[in-house]
Order: structure tokens, then sequence, then C-alpha cells
């Protein structure tokens, strides 16, 4: 029975889960393994009008996220090693996806303390960084760049954007299915 990627894991998108590498090879993939119960590389690189190469890259990358599985099996006729690809159950998927929320988290909260115990000067200049306020003193309150006079910068954007997120995250986290 053919079921769709994106109902695999409960609403929370594979892309999700794998994050920025997540590209148009790894989309034919999963397509082509959650309508097979188990396929080799070759058997998907066919069906996917793919490399051969491509198909395995992606799925290592699926592997590497606790999305896809492999078992090993001995071909009768060739006695060369195959392996025989599928999806992990949801459960596993959720799981992987919590713990990757957790740790964004994690530094975000991080992130929203550095944020809240320091004051930034900025010269105000793209290519210049920022500059907590011991910083800002050490260089005698000018960009160590490009030697213009700093500025003070509210960050209250900064922090607000941080709160809301970490409250986002967590309000999905603790939504999902365990």
């Amino acid at each position: 029975m053919a079921s769709s990627v994106e109902n695999e894991t409960v609403g929370v998108p594979y892309e999700t889960i794998i994050g920025e590498d997540f590209d148009e090879d790894m989309f034919k993939v999963l397509r082509h393994l959650s309508v097979d119960s188990e396929s080799t590389d070759e058997e998907i690189a066919s069906k996917a009008n793919m490399t051969i190469n491509c198909v395995r890259r992606a799925l290592y990358k699926l592997y590497d996220a606790r999305i896809a599985t492999y078992r090993r099996v001995r071909d009768t006729k060739t006695s060369y090693f195959v392996h025989l690809w599928k999806l992990l159950p949801v459960k596993s998927n959720i799981q992987t996806y919590k713990k990757k929320a957790k740790f964004v988290i994690e530094k975000l909260k991080q992130r929203l303390e550095y944020e809240r115990k320091n004051v930034f000067y900025h010269c105000g200049n793209k290519g210049c960084p920022y500059l907590t306020f011991d910083e800002a003193v050490e260089s005698r309150f000018k960009c160590p760049v490009c030697s213009t006079p700093l500025q003070y910068v509210n960050n209250e954007k900064a922090i607000d954007f941080l709160s809301k997120k970490i409250d986002e995250l967590k309000e999905e986290v603790e939504n999902l299915p365990s």
C-alpha cells in the first residue's frame, strides 16, 4: 500500500527532520521508499531515473538522519552483498525530530541569555561585527574594522524573536505524539 512521504511523520515533513541537506534527489528516493517495503539502490535508481551515485548519496543522508535503514544480504547468484533499504517506523522519525528540536531549543536559549546579558554596539556598516560593551570599551568605542564610532544597538527585537521561536518550538514538541 502506497503512503505519502509527508504522512509518515504525522505532520512533520522530512525536510524539517533532515534540515538544509534536503534536496530533490532525497525527495525522489523517499517517494520510492515509501511505496516499496524494501528496495535496493539499483532498483531505486532505475525507477527514479537517477544515477546510482545520487541515489546512494541520498540514502546515506537519510540513514544519517535516522529516516531510512538497510540490511545487508548476500546475492545467491553473484555472491556480492546487496543492501535492502527501507524507511524506519514513524515513531523513530518523531523521536529524531524531537531530539533535534530540543537541541535547537537549547541553542536558542543560550543565544537568548547572551542577548539579555549583553549590551551591543555597532558602527552601522554591513561587514563590521557587533561588539559587546566590554569589547566596545576595549576598542574605545571605535569599530576595530573601519574605525567608525560605535552606536548603541537596541536588541529588544532579537530578544522578542528568540523568545517567540523558543515558545513555538516547545509547543510543537509538546504536541507531537509520543
